[in-house]
């Protein structure tokens, strides 16, 4: 008869045939060391069963995952499973199982991984100016676990009480540049595993006196950013302006919301560059939700402009091309694409109808690994001669369709003159063969 006991966090089975005599357990171990894990069994003869989670990982003395770093070793009636260099991926559920009849006992591994930060800007010295817009610095906690706080402190001097905390104290926003802003600010961050810190030095100029004022400017490079889902996504924008302009980054129109679910790992930084400043917008692990328009709206007392640029999963608008009747395309996405669909409408209509829209093949060579897809057909092959069309393209990946080119293309493809270049050529020469026996008869 089967008897379930459980002993701490391990899970012992035992049976009357069979019995593992190791109780399991949790187990703290450090990054970077080695870590032993002992399973003594009765019955030493019948196969010992080593799983990582769900994956089995060592069976006796033979190591299956021959690239976790594992030694495993018999010594008596005990199973000695060794991880010889721990790493943060080895925090998991370990297993020591018998193959028959089925009895386990499990070890719960956490590991403790020393802390790593990082500061955005990463420039290491920021260069700001008196009047400054929403200045904002950011501590990012890359590593470490248990996971870390952070606290920020200004090196010979008091935290300024003027410069707000947000993201559970992560980020630094200056809602004006003063002169007493500039200075090393450090970041700290601790946990049982160890210590880190991260410095940034910020320079803060005066305004030039008798300065003009100019309206502010504002320009990105892009007016489409292909993302991976659930992964990080960082845009910017570029401007200008005196007085100094303030920044706002907005999500379809509406101004962002940093609690909102879909933005509460959103952060947003500013540096200041050779006669402009750069502000950098970027959301953490970007979800469908997030997919839209981003606006970067810069304004001072002069006036406000706006640059917009989609961000997206799925495939971007096509850029077109068109070369005789040879039509190509470049499509930015990272997912890959599964299908375009090439749509056309003759030069008077309305709409692009269902039964007018043709499914393109994908071919291997459209990528090369990047986010570029293009491609080349021969419209020949869709219209007909002597016609003039309007024609649209999109492509679908597997997060579904993309948007349309920007504008239509306008195409016409002419009727061969082959057939009636050779008739009149024919036609020529019985002429002339005629006109030259008249002449010889007369």
């Amino acid at each position: 008869m089967m008897k379930l006991v459980l002993i701490g966090l391990g899970l012992l089975i035992a049976s009357s045939t069979a019995q593992i005599r190791t109780k399991g357990g949790t187990l703290i171990a450090k990054e970077g060391e080695s870590l032993t894990l002992r399973c003594e069994v009765e019955d030493p003869s019948i196969a010992i069963i080593w799983r990582k989670n769900n994956d089995v990982v060592a069976v006796d003395d033979e190591i299956l995952d021959t690239y976790g770093g594992y030694e495993i070793a018999m010594e008596g009636s005990t199973s000695v499973f060794t991880i010889k260099r721990v790493e943060p991926i080895n925090s998991a559920n370990y297993s020591c199982a018998l193959a028959e009849p089925e009895v386990s006992v499990t070890f719960v591994i956490k590991v403790q991984v020393k802390p790593l930060v990082l500061i955005s800007p990463d420039t290491g010295v920021y260069h700001a100016r008196v009047g400054e817009k929403n200045l904002v610095i950011t501590c990012h906690v890359k590593e470490g676990n248990p996971k870390p706080g952070v606290v920020w402190t200004k090196q010979a001097a008091k935290l300024p009480e003027d410069i707000k905390k947000d993201h559970e104290g992560a980020r630094l926003v200056f809602p004006e540049v003063k002169k007493h802003h500039a200075g090393k600010y450090n970041c700290l961050t601790e946990n049982v595993a160890g210590m880190d810190r991260a410095t940034i030095e910020i320079h803060v100029a005066e305004p030039l006196q008798g300065e003009r004022e100019e309206k502010p400017w504002v320009k990105n490079e892009d007016t489409f950013i292909p993302v991976r889902k659930n992964q990080n996504a960082s845009f910017w924008c570029t401007y200008d302006g005196t007085p100094v302009p303030q920044v706002e980054w907005l999500f379809n129109g509406y101004k962002i919301n940093f609690n909102d679910e879909k933005f509460k790992k959103t952060s947003e930084t500013a540096q200041r560059l050779n006669g402009y400043s750069k502000s950098t917008l970027t959301v953490g692990d970007i979800t469908e939700e997030a997919f839209g328009d981003y606006a970067c709206r810069i304004s001072n007392k002069l006036g406000s402009v706006i640059a917009v640029v989609h961000v997206s999963g799925r495939p971007g608008p096509p850029q077109l091309s068109l070369d005789d009747s040879e039509l190509s395309w470049t499509v930015r996405a990272f997912d890959k694409i599964l299908e375009y669909q090439l749509c056309h409408r003759l030069e008077n209509a309305d709409h692009f109808l269902p039964e007018n829209c043709n499914s393109v093949r994908v071919k291997k060579s459209d990528n090369n690994g990047d986010d570029k897809w293009t491609h080349t057909i021969d419209l020949q092959s869709y219209l007909e001669q002597g016609q003039k069309y309007h024609v649209q393209l999109k492509a679908r990946n597997a997060l579904g369709w993309g948007s349309m080119a920007k504008d239509a293309i306008n195409v016409e493809l002419r009727r061969p003159e082959k057939e009636e270049t050779k008739s009149t050529t024919i036609i020529s020469c019985i002429s002339s063969v005629l006109v030259a026996l008249l002449v010889a008869l007369l």
